[in-house]
């Protein structure tokens, strides 16, 4: 039997994802970098530097974003991915606006910085069919939904990709020990994708919750890949294009990327262009 196994072997993926391009990013890159941890940042470059106060959820939020100007270097090292140009509830509007909204953002936030922008989280967590097909036909390929699962495996689809829990769950810490006590080995390939906004750590003085775990799971560096949502995508569909023998016994790489594997409880590797003989 064959799976899928992620970079250097390792059975277990974290990542995380946050909405908006706010100016409390600004602190909770600061720990993902402290303690090594990648994620996705989702943003609207129809509002970057608006300053503004919201009620959310019964907090008077601060909710400015940043400046354009400031998006390559704040977000260094980690994935911008797009969020609708200006936020717009993509199920309520024409499909020529929808990729409008899906397009523009993502043409704007490339030259911000100066590189690909594939990913995608719907505004409220709205979506279709149209939708769908709109992200496919403006290059996006994977999006992200508010639909928690609670567990984690890998998306059937990745643009109905729904995240294991938001940082708010009142569960999280159980769900982070479950996450760590499963077997590294054998079994399915284990993702946790943990999604949120970075200003609710302020309206609930929260700060040390996210903290918390992210030092917890530094210590299983070893064993986890943590990695942007983008990277998980792009790997789990290259390992898609290995092509096989009609034994299972030849795998080829036909990618420019190495690839892992678990075969027989083994774990191998296949460099781009070669074959992998199983015996």
């Amino acid at each position: 039997m064959i799976q899928l196994v992620f970079p250097e072997g390792k059975r277990k993926a974290f990542t995380v994802s946050y909405d908006d391009g706010v100016k409390q990013d600004e602190r909770l890159l600061r720990l993902m970098n402290q303690y090594k941890i990648k994620g996705t940042f989702n943003l609207n470059a129809g509002l970057l530097g608006k300053k503004e106060h919201a009620i959310i959820d019964g907090f008077d939020t601060d909710v400015t974003r940043f400046n354009k100007e400031e998006i390559a270097v704040m977000y260094q090292g980690q994935e911008v991915a797009a969020h609708a140009l200006t936020h717009s509830k993509l199920t309520d509007i024409s499909v020529q606006t929808v990729t409008y909204q899906i397009l523009e953002d993502r043409r704007s936030l490339e030259e911000l910085v100066n590189g690909f922008v594939l990913g995608f989280a719907y505004p409220f967590g709205l979506y279709d069919d149209i939708v769908i097909q709109s992200l496919k036909s403006c290059g996006i390929e994977y999006a992200r939904t508010v639909n928690r699962l609670g567990s984690f495996q890998l998306p059937d689809d990745f643009y109905k990709w729904h995240p294991t829990c938001h940082h708010n769950d009142s569960d999280l810490l159980q769900l982070v020990e479950k996450f760590i006590r499963q077997d590294k080995l054998f079994g399915s390939p284990q993702l946790f994708y943990l999604w949120g906004h970075s200003y609710e750590f302020d309206q609930r003085n929260n700060w040390d919750v996210i903290e918390k775990v992210f030092a917890f799971l530094s210590q299983y560096h070893d064993d986890i890949w943590m990695a942007t949502n983008g990277e998980i995508c792009n790997y789990v569909n290259q390992f898609k294009l290995l092509k096989f023998s009609t034994k299972g016994d030849w795998i080829l790489n036909p990618t420019a990327y190495k690839i892992w594997l678990l075969a027989d409880n083994c774990v191998h590797s296949i460099q781009p262009g070669q074959k992998l003989i199983i015996n």
